[in-house]
């Protein structure tokens, strides 16, 4: 459904933001 894509893109976002955090 929608809000589950929208939640995996969201999902997908803060995981890069940590990412680059920890680098």
């Amino acid at each position: 459904t929608y809000n589950k894509t929208r939640q995996q893109a969201i999902t997908a976002e803060l995981l890069d933001i940590v990412c680059g955090s920890m680098q």
